[in-house]
């Protein structure tokens, strides 16, 4: 009798190490946004695991951040940004100094020039790189600052509404 007690105290320990040290092996871990959490190893590179601890897309990114709508920003070696979709594919290519997630379908992206504007999902610039200063779309409007340091808001056309 107390070696089945024996036996099944080591069987449960033996499933709760790797989970502790799956967790003990990350220098960072996010929270968990659609399904997936950002977490970064030792080497100070990202990727991302799923709520087993198990890692979904590998730590090779200089920087990774949460997943909104489906795709995640993620900078590269040469200090661009684009996105990969949840299995690592990178969807849109590294080529933007800036972004951040998508909202609304669209996500604000800064050229070489330092001008903001606005890409669709397959990494489409939708509204072309000409504000100063540009945010995330909310409720169909995004606020913009123009050359003359003037806030306003622009549509999903671009076209300036306020």
């Amino acid at each position: 009798m107390k070696r089945i007690i024996y036996i099944v105290i080591a069987a449960l320990v033996l499933t709760l190490v790797p989970a502790s040290y799956a967790n003990a092996q990350w220098e960072y871990k996010g929270e968990y946004l659609e399904g997936l959490a950002v977490v970064m190893d030792s080497n100070k590179k990202f990727g991302f695991i799923d709520k087993d601890g198990k890692v979904v897309i590998p730590c090779q990114w200089k920087i990774a951040m949460d997943f909104s709508e489906g795709l995640a920003p993620v900078l590269d070696a040469n200090s661009k940004w684009g996105y990969i979709d949840k299995t690592g594919k990178l969807v849109i290519p590294c080529q933007w100094e800036l972004t951040m997630g998508f909202k609304e379908g669209l996500a604000f992206v800064q050229d070489a020039n330092n001008k903001f504007g606005y890409i669709d999902k397959t990494g489409k610039v939708v509204i072309p790189c000409q504000w100063e200063r540009a945010s995330h779309f909310h409720e169909g409007l995004a606020p913009v600052l123009d050359a003359n340091s003037k806030w306003g808001y622009i549509d999903k056309t671009g076209k300036i509404v306020q």
